[in-house]
């Protein structure tokens, strides 16, 4: 089970980490009239499916590894908080405040992930 969580919190940093990246560059390259086609990167849909796998994520890794082995609440804390500031940018009181929220929110759960992969990696070296 350990390889397989820590395989899973290794995507989910790097799916963290390109969403923090994908909602800061976004504006922009979009902002380049030349790339004025790749409008279809600020669907909607594309903000859910990243926000879907975050929690699937949680449920799949985090929540896991919390029951099963290391016991520490803390990386679930700051998934809770990263989800936070990412729902509170949601809001959608202006661009920068979505952008802003979103990327702290994003790198705040890759952070979680990141924890937990170190939490798990000394659980490993002390059992074995």
């Amino acid at each position: 089970m350990k390889i397989k969580n820590n395989t899973v919190d290794i995507i989910a940093i790097s799916s963290s980490l390109i969403c923090a990246v994908h909602c800061a560059t976004i504006p922009v390259v979009l902002s380049f009239s030349s790339l004025s086609t790749l409008h279809f990167l600020k669907n909607p849909y594309i903000e859910w499916t990243f926000l879907s796998f975050g929690l699937v994520f949680i449920f799949v890794s985090l929540w896991p590894s919390y029951k099963k082995n290391h016991h520490k609440v803390k990386p679930l804390r700051y998934a809770m908080v990263g989800f936070l500031f990412i729902a509170f940018g949601r809001l959608n009181l202006t661009e920068s405040f979505e952008i802003i929220n979103t990327v702290i929110g994003a790198s705040i759960v890759s952070f979680a992930h990141y924890l937990n992969w170190k939490l798990l990696k000394t659980d490993w070296c002390y059992k074995h």
